[in-house]
């Protein structure tokens, strides 16, 4: 096979290869790297590449260049740790149509003679702009897949999974750390009635509007979530008894007073609570405090509804 042959297989190649002498100067570089860099092989041969590219002094090329030609052993720069190497662009990227810079793996190997020693290098640039580009969505799309397994569809706020999930942690520190807290129990009132009157289009509204208004009503770090149906469950940690019952009064409230939108007519919903406590001393279980919650729930609703319940 002649040299000839050589350059056009390493032509039709679709990675930069570019073989340097001792002195670091280009004696080949193939067609990719004249489109990438527009630069033609004629005007690139003998010329340093560290020179004809500054960036790469930044990067310790030259460093680890000479280390393959003592060694004997190829080095990696990667994009993780060099970032960009050359200054080129994915113009030709499948994903993005527009110019972006190029995402590389570049490989510094030895050619040796038949005395084995170092005499060239033959480097090499990958584009792995596109990899990168599907990686970062995979993961975009598995962080989106995992938010969706932890928030109700409806209302957008944690589902049932994940209010247990947080709960369980909530209650581990608390109760390591000996600090009060408090679990509500919300359940709306009446609400077959809603869904049987207005349909469940409006029902399902009805939630979300109920959603958000317990949402603004709390604090930044009070847990929100749907545990089912028309029922939520609110998380306050390093609340006492006042303070739990202040914020489920405060909730109560708000939802009586807000003015829920049906085809132009004012609807109002109102919400039963049970509050359980626990002090800073106590040790609970998760489900023993929501028991209590629950039972206390059962009494705001035999008590006539539209009111707040605690467990003592």
């Amino acid at each position: 096979m002649t040299p000839l042959d050589h350059q056009q297989i390493l032509d039709h190649l679709s990675v930069g290869t570019v073989v340097l002498n001792s002195r670091l100067e280009i004696v080949f570089w193939n067609r990719w790297m004249s489109e990438h860099s527009a630069i033609t092989l004629d005007d690139a041969r003998g010329r340093v590449i560290h020179i004809l590219f500054q960036g790469l002094i930044k990067k310790d090329f030259v460093k680890k260049a000479r280390e393959v030609f003592r060694r004997g052993q190829p080095v990696f720069f990667t994009n993780k740790v060099h970032q960009t190497m050359f200054p080129f662009y994915a113009g030709r990227s499948y994903i993005e149509p527009a110019l972006k810079p190029m995402q590389q793996t570049v490989i510094l190997s030895p050619v040796k003679n038949d005395d084995n020693r170092v005499t060239q290098l033959l480097l090499t640039v990958f584009d792995i702009t596109d990899w990168i580009d599907y990686r970062d969505r995979l993961l975009q799309s598995k962080d989106e897949l995992e938010k969706l397994s932890h928030t109700d569809e409806l209302t957008q706020i944690p589902n049932r999974r994940s209010l247990m999930e947080q709960l369980a942690q909530e209650l581990f520190h608390h109760n390591r750390r000996k600090r009060p807290m408090a679990l509500a129990v919300i359940d709306l009132d009446h609400f077959k009635e809603v869904n049987d009157r207005y349909g469940h289009q409006t029902g399902d509204q009805a939630l979300f509007e109920v959603a958000r208004t317990i949402s603004d009503s709390c604090r930044n770090y009070d847990i929100i979530g749907r545990y089912g149906g028309e029922e939520f469950v609110i998380m306050l940690p390093d609340s006492k008894r006042e303070q739990a019952l202040a914020t489920c009064e405060r909730v109560r409230q708000r939802v009586e007073n807000n003015k829920f939108c049906h085809s132009r007519q004012a609807m109002r919903l109102t919400i039963s609570i049970g509050l359980a406590c626990k002090d800073a001393q106590e040790k609970i279980e998760v489900e023993d405090l929501f028991q209590r919650a629950d039972a206390a729930l059962y009494r705001a609703k035999e008590n006539g509804r539209n009111r707040v319940e605690t467990d003592c």
